[in-house]
């Protein structure tokens, strides 16, 4: 929604909230005709135009916030999880690395990839090689979170506690969004906790 469109929405909201308020100083006359039609026009284009989208997007920007330079997921992935879904490893993996292929580094790849090696397949050499390599670059967006958390599985799953603490504690040192950062941080603070 422009400016221009926003102020419009804004001066009818207020005007159908004037002649609500208006009516109320009128009797039971005024409130029938104009407190309760005017108030629900005023509370509909509240609703509707401002609060309804600056809400959704609130709640949408907590739950999925994919980042500047995040590639979307590519669209073979509905085939790819069916093939996961009906236990097609093999065939998977197969084609998730061949997208890898076209798209090294997509987040997207490497997070299905590791999700096939650490909890279907319990590959965790292919997962730990894969995770690694995929952690050498310096940039880190949200969707790096689970495969780091992926990563701390494979260490405690192999008993190397140490390599579990020194990666959360190095990528304490990344740059992340504050929430990532209290996330992993949470993690680290479990395990020392369970020590």
């Amino acid at each position: 929604m422009d400016t221009f469109t926003k102020i419009i929405w804004l001066v009818l909201m207020l005007g159908a909230g004037a002649l609500a308020v208006s009516g109320i100083g009128m009797g039971l006359g005024g409130l029938i005709l104009l407190t309760v039609p005017f108030g629900f026009v005023s509370g509909y284009i509240l609703a509707i135009k401002f609060t309804g989208p600056w809400l959704g997007n609130s709640l949408s920007s907590g739950i999925y916030h994919p980042g500047k330079n995040v590639p979307p997921p590519p669209p073979e992935f509905p085939l790819i999880r069916a093939k996961i879904a009906n236990e097609k490893y093999d065939e998977a993996v197969s084609d998730l690395e061949e997208l890898l292929g076209r798209d090294p580094g997509n987040c997207h790849v490497i997070a299905l990839l590791v999700d096939i090696f650490v909890d279907k397949t319990q590959d965790f050499q292919n997962a730990h090689e894969l995770i690694t390599a995929y952690l050498r670059k310096e940039d880190r967006p949200s969707q790096d979170v689970p495969i780091v958390m992926k990563l701390v599985d494979v260490y405690l799953d192999s008993g190397a506690l140490e390599k579990a603490v020194g990666l959360l504690k190095s990528e304490l040192g990344k740059k992340y969004q504050p929430k990532d950062l209290k996330a992993l941080e949470r993690r680290l603070e479990g395990i020392a906790g369970n020590t």
